[in-house]
C-alpha cells in the first residue's frame, strides 16, 4: 500500500508550444496520474513556451511535498534528439546543486520505451485493419 507521504516524485517534462492547446495531453496524463494515486508527488514541466519550467516545478513539487528524496524527470519526447540528450541532462545539472537532499534522475525519454512503441503498432494495426478511427 502507497505512502500519504511519498518520498519518490515525478515530473512529465514536455516540449511545450505556443499554442495553450498544446498542454491538454499531458495535463490529461497528469490528472490521469493523479487520479490513480491521489498522494502521489507529481508534476508537468515544459522546455520551451509554457509555465512551469523545470527549475521552477521541482520547487513547487518539494514545497508541497518536502520529504522527497527523489524525483524522476520523465521526457514526454517520442525520440532521443538536443533536447533529451543535452538539454535535459544540462538542467537537471544546474538544479541539482540547488538540491543537494534530492536525488534527480532522467529516465529514458517516453518513445524510447519498447513498451510505447508497441502500443502504437497495435494502434496502427487497428488502423490498417479498419478497427480504429482517425
Amino acid at each position: 500500500m502507497p505512502s500519504s507521504t511519498p518520498s519518490i516524485g515525478l515530473i512529465l517534462l514536455s516540449h511545450g508550444s505556443r499554442d495553450p492547446v498544446w498542454r491538454r495531453n499531458a495535463e490529461h496524463l497528469l490528472a490521469q496520474v493523479q487520479q490513480a494515486q491521489p498522494s502521489a508527488a507529481v508534476a508537468c514541466a515544459y522546455l520551451d513556451w509554457c509555465d512551469p519550467p523545470l527549475g521552477p516545478a521541482v520547487a513547487q513539487l518539494l514545497q508541497s511535498h518536502p520529504q522527497l528524496a527523489h524525483i524522476t524527470i520523465w521526457p514526454l519526447l517520442f525520440g532521443v534528439g538536443k533536447h533529451a540528450s543535452e538539454d535535459i541532462p544540462a538542467l537537471v545539472e544546474e538544479l541539482a546543486p540547488l538540491y543537494p537532499q534530492l536525488q534527480l534522475r532522467i529516465a529514458p525519454a517516453m518513445g524510447e520505451d519498447a513498451r510505447v512503441i508497441q502500443l502504437l503498432a497495435d494502434m496502427a494495426g487497428g488502423y490498417l485493419e479498419g478497427k480504429l478511427q482517425g
